[in-house]
């Protein structure tokens, strides 16, 4: 909260300044109109005239890649993209020998694209415009390439070449993990962006929270797919996987739904479901486990909205 003193200005007016940061996320300056509306008997609210929209700012970010693994600059760029920097230059005298790579994690998002590449040098731009983005098709998407990998994933019981394309579809769930990541964080940080998609911030973190959970059932997904390919007894788990696949279609359902008494059902077989999958050979179980805490943490999401 921010304190500000009353300033007499003439026999009969007040003035009180207004903060610096609020002017310049409104684009206002001296001589502009905002609007006074009292909403109670000591509630005043101030409102900027509405002005056109004014494009955002183009941020540039360097990433030096030297003595860093490739993990490390994974993140960076990660981070950077997240973020909406819209030039992202890679620098060092080790790139020729991390160039393939570092090629390979740029392709990791959507619309980032090399521009220019040189022997210490690439820079990408990136192409996206947000506004283009549907949040819920986005939403959509990942939920459905999700359940394609649970499907193929307990098909590579019998079929282990499956679980090499269950591997390629985790990738694009990313993809649209990290699109949506920026595309809410930008909402959060730029109200025009907020305003265009109509989401006020519980209901950023609201999805947040689901792509969150998306992307991590969706790794899962990826390793019980190559535990099945490689484990020919894997059979012994199928009944129970099929019960958490179940239980990730049905609480999607319940989500888009707002099914809250769907969702309810959905968290109170998390118990028995958790039990059942103790009995099971570690490798199985962890994996089993992470699943139906996932599912059940979407189920009370939609139990708590």
């Amino acid at each position: 909260m921010l304190v500000r003193k009353l300033v007499k200005a003439g026999q009969s007016s007040h003035t009180v300044s207004l903060p610096k940061a609020w002017i310049e996320r409104n684009n206002l300056n001296k001589g502009d109109i905002v609007y006074l509306q009292e909403i109670s008997d000591k509630e005043l609210v101030i409102t900027p005239e509405a002005k056109p929209e004014s494009p955002l700012k183009q941020k540039e970010i360097t990433i030096m890649i030297d003595n860093k693994d490739l993990s490390t600059i994974q993140r960076e760029i990660t981070s950077a993209y997240i973020n909406n920097f819209s030039t992202i230059t890679l620098i060092g005298n080790s790139l020729t020998s991390k160039v393939k790579d570092i090629r390979s994690m740029l392709h990791d998002f959507v619309a980032l694209e090399i521009a220019e590449q040189t022997a210490k040098q690439i820079v990408a731009k990136d192409l996206l415009n947000l506004k283009e983005i549907s949040i819920e098709k986005t939403v959509r998407r990942m939920d459905m390439i999700v359940r394609s990998m649970l499907q193929d994933g307990k098909a590579a019981i019998d079929d282990p070449d499956l679980a090499d394309s269950v591997v390629l579809r985790d990738y694009e769930v990313n993809r649209s993990y990290f699109l949506l990541m920026r595309l809410l964080k930008s909402a959060l940080n730029h109200k025009q962006i907020a305003d265009f998609f109509g989401i006020e911030n519980n209901k950023i973190l609201s999805y947040w929270y689901l792509v969150l959970n998306l992307e991590n059932f969706a790794d899962a997904a990826k390793h019980f797919a190559m535990i099945f390919k490689k484990n020919k007894q894997a059979e012994v788990v199928k009944g129970i996987y099929e019960k958490v696949e179940k239980s990730f279609t049905t609480v999607m359902k319940a989500y888009y739904t707002a099914d809250k008494k769907l969702a309810e059902s959905i968290s109170l077989e998390r118990p028995a479901l958790m039990e059942e999958s103790e009995k099971l050979d570690p490798k199985y179980s962890e994996l089993l486990r992470t699943m139906i805490t996932l599912v059940n943490n979407i189920a009370k999401q939609v139990i708590d909205e």
